[in-house]
């Protein structure tokens, strides 16, 4: 049921998901399978769910990275997605997996060495502390969220992990058109812009989805992002 899942959506998607691909996602299920009883990661059950809602929902964000370029940062990578669904598909980008619950970074950290992955790691740490300077402020080509905050609140924790030029590109559900509307000033601030919003429905499993692209056009002021919880507590608005 998951290559036929795969399959059936890859098409429909316009996906090339091929043997060595379809291998991979295979693995990646079996090990997520086992590791959900230990970890609790996913309530999503069954071949064709995770197939869908998890694989394929994240591949969709393919559509809009053609021309991207790495390194690419997932924020609240959770169990992998988007991240490590694009890097099968995209093995020529680097990638980071960030997370703060430590047994998540655990659990990813072990499906990058099962799944054999190079240029892939994870992290335990929150985008606040990457953001704030060092190595990772503005060096990412590409950072990722999937329904891990508002898009105000994502905006101060992502937009300073991405270097001028690059993008980021936040998975929202069919209601995003508010969220952008009270995300535009901290776009702004932090030196975004928005590029693109696409609407789309799931194969097989037909829900709706937004992706949001921001492209990143002017450094973000210093001072951002603020201290670790205060995005979220005090949103810019």
């Amino acid at each position: 049921m998951l290559e036929e899942s795969l399959a059936e959506g890859g098409r429909e998607m316009g996906l090339d998901l091929d043997q060595e691909k379809m291998k991979l996602f295979r693995q990646y299920y079996e090990f997520l399978s086992e590791g959900n009883k230990r970890y609790n990661l996913t309530s999503l059950e069954g071949e064709r769910e995770v197939a869908v809602k998890h694989f394929l929902d994240s591949l969709s964000c393919l559509r809009l990275l053609t021309g991207e370029k790495g390194p690419l940062v997932d924020v609240g990578a959770g169990a992998g997605f988007p991240g490590l669904p694009i890097k099968i598909c995209r093995p020529d980008l680097s990638l980071l997996l960030l997370d703060s619950v430590k047994k998540k970074v655990e659990f990813m950290s072990a499906l990058i060495v099962k799944l054999g992955l190079q240029g892939a790691g994870a992290r335990w740490d929150r985008a606040e502390n990457l953001g704030s300077g060092g190595e990772f402020r503005e060096k990412a080509g590409l950072v990722t969220s999937r329904a891990v905050a508002p898009l105000n609140v994502l905006a101060e924790i992502c937009l300073p992990l991405v270097r001028q030029g690059g993008g980021f590109l936040s998975m929202k559900g069919p209601g995003a058109a508010e969220e952008l509307e009270k995300a535009k000033k901290a776009i702004d601030l932090l030196g975004g812009s928005l590029e693109r919003v696409e609407g789309l429905r799931l194969p097989i499993i037909p829900e709706e989805r937004t992706l949001i692209l921001i492209r990143k056009t002017a450094p973000t002021p210093a001072g951002y992002p603020r201290r670790p919880g205060m995005p979220a507590k005090r949103p810019i608005a």
